[in-house]
C-alpha cells in the first residue's frame, strides 16, 4: 500500500524550527551588541576640545617632556619626575594635538578616600572619535598606594563608557605600555620593579622611577604608533655616514642617499632608514632616542663630533632632519606638532623667540619625508636627494622670514596659531617650499 503523499503544509513544518532559531539567535546577537554599544559607547566626548596651544602651555608641556625624555641619568639609575597642573594641561594638549582624534585631559585633585585626605588624586579622561557621531570615553582614576613608600603600583580604577575595567587587567595593561616604552631594551626593567614611589597632592604629582635609558620613550613610541625602521639597517647606514666630518646637511643627505639599498627592501622602508640615519648624525643629542634597538649596534661607529649645518646653521640641519625622522616613524601630524609646540616654547622668557625659518626648515623636512613613504613617489624622492642642494632643501628666501619673536611680538603680529595671521604666513612658506620643488 502506498502512503500518502505529504501535503506542501506538512512539508514546510521540519524547515520552520530552525529558520525561527535562526531568527532568535540573530535577535539576541543583535541585542548583546546593542546593549555592548550603549554601555560602551557615546554620542557626545567626556573630553572638549583642546584649547589652542600658547606659549604658556608649550613651555610647561616642554618643562614636563624635558624631565620624561631629557634626563642624562645613566640608564638603571633613579631619577624624579615632578609635574604641575600646568604641566599636566601642556602635555594633555601637545598629546591631543599629535594624537588626534584622541583628546586627553589630567586632572589632579583632592583625595576621595578618607585616608588620604591630606593627599590628593590623578584622573585621566580619554575621548576617541569613531565617526558617525559616535565617541569611546574613557576615564582613569589613579590614586597612591596606602603606603606611600612603599614600591606598588598605584590603586587604578579605569572605566570605559560605562564598563568597569579589573584593576589587574587595568594593571597588567599600564605594564604593557611600559615595557613598550622601553623600546626593544636588551633587559626591560619591570614595572612593579621601576616604579619606586608615586604620590599626589592636589597641585602635583611626583614619580620616582628606574631610568629606562634616554632612547626609551621615542623608541616605544615609534613602537606604539608607528613604523620602525630594521635596527640592523638602520645601524649600517647611520654607520656609513657617522665619520662625515665638516659636512652640510646637503652632502651628507647625498652621502646616505647614495647608500645601495639592501636586498629585499622596499624603497619606502629604506627611504625611512635613511632619514632615521641622517638625524641620529645630524642631531647627536637624539641619536639614542632615534636609533632604538640599534643603540647597541652604533655604539662604535666612530661619530665625527663635527657639526652639520644647513644654510650655515646648526639649528636649521636639527630641524630639517629631526622632522624628516620623527614624520617618516611616527607621522606628520606628530611632527607638526612637536615643531609648531616648540617654537612657542622658545617665545618664552629666556627662550631663542618663535622663528619662522625654524618651521620652514621643520615642513621642508616633513614634505620631503612623506613623500618619501610613499610607495608610488618612494624611488623619485630616493633620485632627488642623490642630487640635493641646499636650496632644493630651504630656499633662500626663506632664511629672512620672521623670527625671534618674543611672546609679545607673535601674539601682536599673529595673534595665535589658529589666526588667519598665522595661517596666512604658514601657506607663504609652503608656496615657497613648492616652488622649490619640495614635494
Amino acid at each position: 500500500m502506498t502512503p500518502p503523499e505529504p501535503s506542501p503544509a506538512d512539508s514546510a513544518k521540519p524547515a520552520r524550527g530552525p529558520r525561527r532559531r535562526g531568527r532568535w539567535l540573530l535577535a539576541a546577537l543583535l541585542a548583546v551588541l546593542v546593549t555592548a554599544a550603549l554601555a560602551l559607547l557615546s554620542l557626545t566626548p567626556l573630553v572638549p576640545e583642546a584649547a589652542t596651544p600658547d606659549t604658556a602651555s608649550a613651555a610647561a608641556a616642554r618643562n614636563a617632556l624635558q624631565q620624561i625624555t631629557g634626563s642624562d641619568t645613566r640608564r638603571g639609575a633613579l631619577v624624579q619626575i615632578t609635574v604641575t597642573q600646568r604641566e599636566l594641561d601642556g602635555l594633555a594638549g601637545l598629546a591631543s594635538e599629535a594624537l588626534a582624534p584622541l583628546r586627553i585631559r589630567a586632572r589632579l585633585q583632592p583625595a576621595a578616600l578618607p585616608r588620604q585626605s591630606r593627599g590628593g588624586e590623578m584622573v585621566v579622561d580619554m575621548s576617541r572619535e569613531l565617526g558617525a557621531g559616535l565617541w569611546v570615553n574613557a576615564v582613569a582614576l589613579v590614586r597612591p598606594t596606602e603606603d606611600s613608600k612603599a614600591a606598588a603600583l598605584p590603586d587604578l580604577a579605569v572605566t570605559i563608557g560605562r564598563v568597569p575595567v579589573p584593576q589587574w587587567l587595568s594593571h597588567w595593561a599600564l605594564a604593557r605600555l611600559w615595557r613598550q616604552a622601553q623600546g626593544d631594551a636588551a633587559k626591560p626593567v619591570p614595572l612593579e620593579q621601576a616604579l619606586r614611589r608615586f604620590t599626589v597632592t592636589p597641585d602635583r604629582a611626583r614619580l620616582v622611577l628606574v631610568n629606562p635609558g634616554r632612547g626609551a620613550a621615542l623608541a616605544g613610541l615609534a613602537q606604539a604608533g608607528g613604523t620602525t625602521p630594521d635596527p640592523e639597517m638602520l645601524a649600517a647606514a647611520y654607520c656609513a655616514i657617522a665619520g662625515t666630518a665638516g659636512a652640510d646637511l646637503p652632502k651628507l643627505v647625498r652621502l646616505a642617499a647614495a647608500q645601495k639599498p639592501p636586498a629585499g627592501i622596499s624603497a619606502e622602508d629604506h627611504n625611512r632608514v635613511l632619514l632615521t640615519a641622517i638625524a641620529m648624525r645630524a642631531v647627536p643629542e637624539y641619536r639614542e632616542k632615534l636609533a632604538g634597538s640599534a643603540r647597541a649596534l652604533v655604539a662604535n661607529c666612530g661619530a665625527s663630533a663635527d657639526p652639520i649645518t644647513l644654510a650655515g646653521r646648526e639649528d636649521l640641519a636639527k630641524h630639517w632632519a629631526l622632522s624628516a625622522a620623527i614624520s617618516a616613524t611616527l607621522g606628520s601630524q606628530v611632527a607638526r606638532s612637536m615643531g609648531t609646540w616648540k617654537e612657542l616654547a622658545d617665545s618664552s622668557e629666556g627662550g631663542s623667540g618663535f622663528s619662522f625659518v625654524d618651521l620652514a626648515a621643520d615642513r621642508s623636512g616633513e614634505r620631503f619625508a612623506m613623500a618619501a613613504v610613499k610607495p608610488q613617489l618612494a624611488r623619485t624622492v630616493q633620485t632627488r636627494l642623490v642630487a640635493i642642494t641646499q636650496d632644493q632643501i630651504l630656499p633662500p628666501e626663506l632664511l629672512t622670514r620672521p623670527e625671534g619673536l618674543d611672546r609679545a611680538a607673535f601674539e601682536r603680529d599673529y595673534t595665535a596659531v589658529d589666526s588667519p595671521e598665522y595661517a596666512a604666513a604658514v601657506r607663504t612658506i609652503d608656496r615657497m617650499l613648492g616652488n622649490a620643488g619640495v614635494p
